[in-house]
Parts: structure tokens; C-alpha cells; sequence
């Protein structure tokens, strides 16, 4: 699949490299136990961004792209529990589930783009590239758009 991982993947992990500020003094070793292990997580799926764009070349098979693209869902589901796990703020929760629901349904584009690499045609491949740019750059606004507004609440205190 040429041009899939150079025109998808890499948007990914630059845009999920955001760090989240530091936090205000009053529950500050809370809040910053909370900005480390979403900082945590969005590494995580940085470095799985990486992966699959080495793993999709042009030189892989469309199997071993699905078989790529496969993996780094299961890392976006392990991800989402990660999340989910965190002990948030209160002051932060619903931008918290915001940023949990956007890498959700990230991962769940990625699962419904993989099953249509099924049928491995120039055309339906051609299809998933669109499909993945489109995702990619959605998840990377949202992502981006959460992350800003968690920054904000934890740094107006």
C-alpha cells in the first residue's frame, strides 16, 4: 500500500506528542500524577503510531499492513483502558471523557478500516488511504482539541 504510512501515520504520533502543562499549586501531586499518565498513554500510542508506519511500507503486503493496522487497534483498546483507569480531577472529567472517547472511536475506525483491507483490491486499498488520512487527521484535531481544554482547566487554577 505506497504512501499509506507517509501520508497517515506519522500526523499521528507528531500530533499526540502534546504535553500537558504543569499544574497550579492547590492539588497540584494530584493533578500532576494525572498530566504524567496521560502524558504516559499518549506516548504509548505515539511510539505505536511509529511502529505501524515502519511495519506499513512500500514494500509490505497488504496482509502485513492489515496485520499492522490490526496490532495498533489493540494498542489504541489497551490505551482507551489505560485512560479509563486514571484517577481524574474533578475539575477536568468532562474533557477527560472527551479525550477517552475520542481515542475510542479512533480505534474503531481503525478496526473498520482494516476489515475493508479484506478484500484487497487497488481500489478498496486506494479507498483505505483515503479513510485513514480522513481519520488521522479528525483524531489528530480532536485529540489536539482535548488536550488544549484539559490544559486550560488545569492551568486556570
Amino acid at each position: 500500500m505506497p504512501g499509506l504510512a507517509q501520508i497517515a501515520l506519522p500526523a499521528t504520533a507528531i500530533a499526540l506528542a502534546v504535553v500537558l502543562g504543569a499544574c497550579g499549586a492547590q492539588d497540584s501531586a494530584a493533578k500532576n500524577d494525572y498530566v504524567k499518565q496521560v502524558n504516559a498513554a499518549q506516548t504509548q500510542f505515539a511510539n505505536a503510531a511509529t511502529r505501524v508506519e515502519q511495519q506499513i511500507t512500500k514494500m509490505s503486503s497488504a496482509g502485513q499492513d492489515r496485520r499492522a493496522l490490526d496490532r495498533f487497534a489493540s494498542t489504541i483498546d489497551t490505551l482507551v483502558a489505560r485512560l479509563r483507569a486514571i484517577k481524574v480531577p474533578g475539575d477536568v472529567r468532562a474533557e477527560h471523557g472527551r479525550l477517552v472517547a475520542v481515542m475510542a472511536d479512533h480505534g474503531e475506525e481503525v478496526l473498520q478500516i482494516t476489515a475493508t483491507m479484506r478484500s484487497a483490491t487497488t481500489t478498496v486499498l486506494e479507498d483505505v488511504q483515503r479513510k485513514l488520512s480522513a481519520a488521522t487527521i479528525t483524531v489528530n484535531a480532536n485529540l489536539s482539541s482535548a488536550t488544549a481544554s484539559i490544559n486550560a482547566k488545569l492551568r486556570a487554577e
